[in-house]
């Protein structure tokens, strides 16, 4: 058989070069991260921000962990630090479980690196516990498709408070007629199969709107928190239960406010935070219980204003990990091993 030489060098030329163009495509969706090599996600979610708010289309991002064939998956989302350390810690432990994991990073695609010197500036940008909860029911949508049958989700400190709305029914609607309006294509959320919520913040409650769908939830506080109080959380479980959840807590004796962060317990002067505020909103008067003090209305920012400080302590005291087998076992209950 003749063969064109030039031709044939051309041809294994054309072919090296698309399986070296191949290569570096799959490596460009890979990451290296502390927890192994992660695919680099994005999927269609959305932004809202203002008063009233105003949503817009949003490309969410995060880094999911799963092997070929796995089922059974976690969501991810961190606190007003953005992703750190911690999160790959959890991911090495839902691993260990036989669970898949998808972190999620909620600030950077809105322009954020943290939220906790100023909430209200960060607010304006989205980067709330609202929009957590957003990027995180429209990932549970693209997992499905990709095949996870069972889903849950833990979130720490303003993803601890995220996790309570994604078990909130207006929530859901919310999610529901603006994403099918942004994307011209229906969405329907379906409720998780199991959250956990650590250190988040409890001081919230609306009882005209506050509703939750039956999905299984697990408060994990800290005793002594003094940025979160678990005495807010250890409330809030009945108040939930009371009104269709299905929650649990566990208080975690002498642990502070992120009892499994990457650094000691340490003094933080920044702010503002809402520890001294325990607020609720019922009928047309919003209330802070601390102090008695009453406003006309349903809106919470004046008075959220009123009770603002800036002192707390956060970090590790002994055990980083304390909290792991508590919420470790939670998934494995709800979602199987």
């Amino acid at each position: 058989m003749w063969i064109n030489v030039k031709t044939a060098i051309a041809a294994v030329a054309v072919a090296a070069s698309a399986l070296v163009s191949a290569q570096t495509d799959s490596a460009a969706a890979l990451r290296q991260t502390p927890a192994g090599a992660a695919e680099q996600l994005s999927w269609s979610s959305m932004v809202c921000a203002g008063t009233p708010f105003v949503c817009n289309r949003l490309d969410a991002k995060g880094l999911l962990f799963a092997e070929p064939g796995q089922s059974k998956i976690v969501l991810i989302s961190h606190g007003s630090q953005g992703v750190d350390a911690r999160m790959f810690d959890y991911v090495k432990s839902l691993r260990e479980a036989g669970l898949a994991a998808l972190v999620i990073d909620h600030w950077t695609p809105r322009g954020v690196g943290s939220t906790h010197d100023d909430y209200v500036a960060a607010a304006a940008k989205g980067a709330t516990e609202l929009n957590e909860a957003f990027d995180s029911l429209a990932a549970a949508d693209l997992l499905r498709a990709k095949g996870f049958t069972k889903i849950g989700s833990i979130g720490e400190s303003q993803g601890g408070a995220a996790a309570i709305l994604l078990v909130q029914k207006w929530v859901h609607e919310f999610a529901d007629r603006n994403m099918t309006r942004l994307y011209a294509k229906t969405f329907k959320t379906q409720p998780l199969d199991a959250v956990v919520g650590m250190y988040g913040y409890c001081g919230f409650r609306n009882a005209n709107r506050d509703g939750y769908v039956g999905t299984p939830f697990l408060f994990i506080t800290g005793e002594v928190d003094d940025e979160t109080p678990s005495r807010y959380c250890e409330r809030y479980v009945p108040y939930m239960n009371g009104r269709g959840g299905n929650a649990k807590i566990v208080v975690l004796e002498g642990e502070g406010h992120s009892f499994d962060a990457p650094y000691k317990r340490q003094r933080n002067n920044f702010g503002p935070h809402y520890a001294k505020c325990d607020i609720l909103i019922e009928g047309s008067t919003v209330r802070e219980l601390n102090s008695g003090q009453t406003m006309a209305g349903t809106d919470s920012a004046p008075m959220f204003a009123k009770c603002k400080s800036t002192i707390y302590h956060s970090g590790y005291w002994k055990d980083r990990f304390v909290a792991v087998p508590h919420w470790v076992d939670f998934f494995k209950q709800n979602l199987g091993g």
